[in-house]
């Protein structure tokens, strides 16, 4: 079996919480055909072959005419590959046969027919196959920027939308185009970049570019299911006396009032909003980004999240209790500071009763 390379952005734990989410997938990757014979084209073989040991499903499709070099070379990996001699534009029963050889949990290898990374028949087979990730191995570092940074990730509907500076313009619209023709996720990567599979499908952050359909950021309600995870992610900080010590059946009982900030369905984040609607105030709770996610601004989009939910409620003051994040709440979110006496009463129990040392800081909402 092939070895994963990792390094500090795709570690083994990184690796192993996209393993869940990627098991049974469908990942179409097109192969510019500069690239068939290049060194790096081997890595990404070979971490094709260990997505495929993960529960992945794989389709290799290459541009132009002949897959065989390809093919070729999918054996001197010893992939458990198998070349489909026609090329795409040969029609339905081409598709038939890639689908035949998926079937049997072998790496299709199949030539488009065509050129360029994004013709008819290889976007059109992705979506018939119902894959979840359409995959462009581009030669000649044809990855877009913005204004001379890269673009991380973008929805479809934005794409039209950029102003600025923006390089390979056309290949950000064939994407979105793939996009809208059903295929949710599609990566534009640096073929020649060693590791570059790896680096963008088990890193959040990724090393390419990304247009997607659905929203790769999202804040959402927690779930049963999401606690054991909540629980393991700010266990750390609870550790540390950062945050009020949680268990199962505490979160269970007030689920409603938790959410969590995913990245690609990965959670990274979450807060609460817990409500005293006899005082028209909502507290700012159980704040946290996971380590390796700080200084990103997820922090920042959780707050202002929690300020609009308590103004959803109708709340005329947020407040949250704070010891080690003073300088965060006062000088970064730019929350006042208040008296104990601004709590409400049962609020001001509890926290006395835990002998805790936090200072309130809060915000008028009206």
């Amino acid at each position: 079996m092939a070895t994963l390379p990792l390094n500090k952005s795709a570690n083994v734990r990184s690796v192993l919480e996209y393993v869940p989410y990627f098991r049974d997938k469908i990942f179409a990757v097109h192969v510019e055909r500069p690239l068939v014979d290049s060194r790096e084209l081997v890595d990404a073989l070979l971490d094709l072959d260990v997505l495929q040991e993960i529960g992945v499903r794989p389709v290799l499709i290459v541009e132009g005419a002949d897959a065989s070099a390809l093919y070729e070379h999918t054996r001197v990996c010893e992939m458990r590959s198998a070349l489909v001699e026609a090329p795409l534009k040969g029609g339905q029963l081409v598709r038939e046969r890639v689908r035949e050889i998926l079937g049997r949990h072998q790496i299709p290898v199949v030539a488009s027919g065509r050129s360029g990374s994004f013709d008819p028949e290889s976007v059109h087979m992705a979506f018939s196959l119902g894959a979840s990730k359409y995959i462009a191995l581009l030669n000649d570092h044809k990855v877009p920027s913005l204004d001379g940074r890269p673009i991380a990730a973008i929805l479809e509907s934005e794409v039209a939308e950029l102003a600025g500076n923006v390089t390979h313009r056309e290949l950000l619209d064939q994407a979105a185009e793939a996009c809208r023709a059903g295929i949710p996720r599609v990566h534009l990567l640096d073929g020649k970049m060693r590791g570059v599979l790896v680096e963008e499908l088990f890193s959040e952050e990724g090393v390419g570019t990304m247009v997607h359909t659905d929203s790769y950021r999202e804040i959402r309600p927690l779930k049963e299911e999401d606690i054991p995870e909540l629980l393991s992610m700010i266990a750390r900080s609870v550790v540390d006396s950062k945050l009020v010590n949680r268990n199962y059946e505490d979160i269970a009982a007030r689920m409603d009032s938790y959410y969590v900030l995913t990245l690609d369905d990965s959670i990274v984040g979450c807060v609460a909003v817990y409500p005293y609607p006899e005082h028209h105030s909502a507290e700012l709770g159980c704040l946290y980004i996971k380590h390796r996610h700080e200084g990103r601004g997820y922090g920042r989009a959780l707050c202002e999240f929690a300020k609009r939910k308590a103004e959803e409620m109708g709340m005329e003051f947020i407040f949250a209790l704070s010891q080690s994040a003073v300088h965060y709440f006062r000088d970064r979110m730019h929350y006042a500071e208040f008296s104990r006496d601004s709590l409400p009463p049962e609020r001001l129990r509890t926290l006395e009763l835990s002998g805790r040392k936090s200072g309130v800081f809060g915000l008028r909402l009206k």
